[in-house]
């Protein structure tokens, strides 16, 4: 068995001799970057971001861009001017509040997200990670039938779907609608960046026991244009504690269960939000998700997330030091 690629995120920093020296540290034990492009990346960032792209590739490593934080609707510690701009394009939940993300059945939302990816692949990247997309969602209101999105555009396209007014209560048709308005969403933007020579990798959210959530996990495991399918089983963000290991290997099963035959799988390792004493569960999730066979693995994120206050580990620079130990070793160095 041929051991998994290994990368990790790479976040934050846009002085390009730091990111130098960065990036030759990385490619000692990784095989790719994931870079982050956030709608403030698009607006002041271009220039510097092209040249740490290009730098990524020529130490060695395959260039991955995440649409970090973009318009709200995926994974990523960073606001939305899109949203500012386009209140009109906001998300809403079925009793009327506007939610916090664009809606993905908005043409205009779609166009924009199809202009992040020209500019990815302008900066040469290689593969686009779609990084936990999602509607707006909250468990809360979920519980008490209140969902998204019920704009104006999402009721005419579900009536004219099937004759029917979008209910105010979730319900199977209402969720059957969530999820094709997602599928479809995400069939419409990895075709695009497929038309534009780029790799898809997609990851979800490790969650399991929502009958309407495992619908979407086997829907999106089959996107027609996808070429590795993730996820993320970070095992100190869930409730109640899991065993690293335990937890890493059932979702890396789930993963090789759900992929269609000679797609590729990821798992993203828990490398941020350590706490002191605890650094060694990385090398043990590392490990188990290496033995259950998955092609891709990556580490969030670089340096054990010592960027951003909610992902700050205590002691981030053992949390690197393990992840890069672990990485060295499958790698045989």
């Amino acid at each position: 068995m041929s051991r998994p690629r290994l990368g990790t995120a790479y976040f934050g920093n846009r002085f390009p001799g730091h990111a130098h020296r960065d990036l030759v540290v990385i490619s000692q034990t990784c095989d790719y970057v994931v870079h982050t492009v956030s709608e403030t990346d698009l607006h002041f960032h271009k220039a510097v971001l092209e040249r740490i792209f290009n730098e990524s590739r020529r130490v060695g490593l395959e260039v991955w861009a995440d649409p970090w934080g973009l318009a709200g609707v995926f994974g990523g510690e960073s606001f939305s001017k899109f949203l500012v701009d386009h209140p009109d394009l906001w998300a809403r939940y079925s009793d009327g509040r506007p939610a916090p993300a664009a809606c993905l059945n908005a043409p205009a939302f779609r166009d924009y997200v199809k202009e992040w990816i020209g500019v990815a692949a302008d900066f040469g990247a290689q593969v686009i990670l779609w990084d936990e997309p999602h509607q707006a969602f909250a468990w809360t209101l979920e519980w008490e039938g209140v969902y998204s999105c019920a704009c104006s555009r999402c009721r005419d396209l579900f009536r004219e779907e099937t004759g029917e007014d979008l209910p105010p209560r979730l319900t199977p048709d209402a969720m059957d609608f969530r999820r094709r308005t997602v599928k479809r969403f995400l069939e419409e933007v990895t075709s695009y960046a497929r038309s534009k020579g780029l790799r898809n990798a997609l990851c979800l959210y490790a969650f399991e026991g929502y009958r309407a959530y495992e619908d979407i996990w086997n829907d999106l495991a089959a996107l027609p244009d996808l070429d590795i399918f993730g996820c993320d089983p970070y095992w100190r963000w869930t409730l109640g504690r899991q065993d690293p290991s335990s937890y890493v290997r059932h979702f890396a099963d789930k993963l090789l269960a759900s992929a269609p035959p000679g797609r590729g799988t990821q798992v993203w390792i828990q490398a941020m939000r350590i706490p002191s004493g605890a650094e060694g569960e990385v090398g043990r999730a590392i490990l188990a998700a290496a033995e259950a066979g998955v092609t891709h693995i990556g580490a969030w994120s670089f340096d054990g997330g010592a960027l951003l206050d909610p992902v700050l580990s205590e002691r981030p620079d053992r949390v690197w030091t393990e992840t890069s130990r672990a990485f060295a070793a499958l790698r045989g160095k």
